[in-house]
C-alpha cells in the first residue's frame, strides 16, 4: 500500500518487493502526488524492465512527461477519461477577461493565476492579495498561458462539457412534461420552480443525445455508459514522454466487445513491440478504471 503521507521505510519495502519478484507487471492505483515519491526512490535506484499498468488518476500526469522518466515509465498503459472536441472553446478563452466578466470571481483568480496579480489590490480582505501587484484586466494572453489555451486535447473539460449537455437535455425533458402523463405519483410532472434532485435524476436515467460524434447514455442508476481511451506513453521526438491514443473501451458495446485496442500501435517497457494483451480483467477499485489488461510476454 503506498502511503498517502511520504514514509521512507514504506516506499523502501515496496521498492525492494519490486526489486526481487519475479513479476514484471505492477498495477498502480494511486493519485500522482501519493506515487511520485516512490517514483523518485525508484529512478533513484535504475530499476528498469518494468511494465507499469496505469489507473486513471495518473495515466495522463503532466507530472511524469520529462525526458528522465522515459527509461522508467515507457510504455505505461492504462485507462483515460475519453478525450474529445468542444467547437468553439478556444475563441472563448480568448474573451475571457475581468471587463467582460467584472463580478465573476472565478475570473478574477483566473488572472491572478495567470499573471501573479491583483486586481483590486485596494479592496482586499486578504494579506496574501494586497501583496500582489496590481493589474488592470486588459493584460494580453500570451504564449505563456498555453496550458491555458490549449484545447487540442481536452478529456476533463470535455466530460464536463457533456455533463452540461447531459443536464440541458433533462431539464428540457423535465419542463417539456404534460400534466398528467408525467413519471411521477399519479403520472403527475415535477414542478418546474421547485426541482427535486431525484427528479432530475429520473430523466438523467432515460437521456440519450449525441455529441461531438459520441452516444450518450445512462443507466438505470443514472451513471453514464463508461467510455474511455486507452493510453500509452510513448517517447516523443525531444525524448519526452507523449500520450498515445491505442485503443477504447466502450461500454455501450455488447459483451464481449466491450474493447478494443491498436496491438500493433502499442510500445511496452524497453522500447518493445512483442508483448501481447491477451486477457481482460475486472476491476472495482478506487480509480474508475473498469478494466485492465494483463500484458503476456514471449
Amino acid at each position: 500500500m503506498i502511503p498517502k503521507v511520504y514514509n521512507q521505510v514504506r516506499v523502501q519495502e515496496i521498492i525492494n518487493i519490486m526489486k526481487h519478484s519475479s513479476a514484471r507487471v505492477v498495477v498502480v492505483f494511486s493519485g500522482e502526488g501519493e506515487l511520485n515519491p516512490l517514483l523518485n526512490v525508484y529512478m533513484s535506484q535504475n530499476i528498469t524492465g518494468i511494465q507499469w499498468i496505469a489507473c486513471l488518476a495518473w495515466v495522463t500526469a503532466s507530472l511524469f512527461t520529462g525526458s528522465e522518466f522515459y527509461p522508467f515509465l515507457g510504455g505505461t498503459i492504462g485507462f483515460s477519461v475519453r478525450q474529445g472536441q468542444i467547437p468553439g472553446l478556444g475563441d472563448y478563452l480568448m474573451s475571457v477577461n475581468p471587463l467582460r466578466y467584472p463580478s465573476n470571481p472565478l475570473v478574477h483568480e483566473l488572472w491572478g493565476a495567470l499573471y501573479g496579480c491583483s486586481l483590486y489590490p485596494s479592496s482586499s480582505s486578504t494579506q496574501a492579495s494586497s501583496q500582489l501587484p496590481p493589474c488592470t484586466g486588459l493584460e494580453p494572453l500570451q504564449e505563456q498561458h498555453s496550458a491555458y489555451l490549449n484545447t487540442s486535447s481536452p478529456r476533463v473539460s470535455y466530460n464536463v462539457y457533456k455533463a452540461v449537455y447531459a443536464i440541458a437535455h433533462s431539464l428540457h425533458n423535465l419542463i417539456s412534461c404534460k400534466p398528467g402523463k408525467g413519471p411521477f405519483h399519479n403520472s403527475s410532472c415535477a414542478d418546474a420552480t421547485n426541482i427535486q434532485p431525484w427528479q432530475l435524476q429520473h430523466y438523467i436515467q432515460e437521456v440519450s443525445f449525441t455529441i461531438s460524434g459520441e452516444e450518450v447514455n445512462f443507466d438505470a442508476q443514472g451513471d453514464a455508459v463508461p467510455s474511455y481511451d486507452v493510453i500509452n506513453w510513448q517517447r516523443g521526438a525531444a525524448g519526452n514522454i507523449e500520450f498515445v491514443n491505442v485503443g477504447r473501451f466502450d461500454g455501450a458495446k455488447q459483451s464481449g466487445k466491450e474493447l478494443f485496442i491498436q496491438e500493433e500501435a502499442i510500445v511496452w517497457t524497453g522500447h518493445q513491440r512483442e508483448a501481447s494483451c491477451t486477457q481482460c480483467v475486472f476491476q472495482y477499485m478506487q480509480c474508475p478504471l473498469l478494466k485492465f489488461c494483463r500484458v503476456k510476454w514471449r
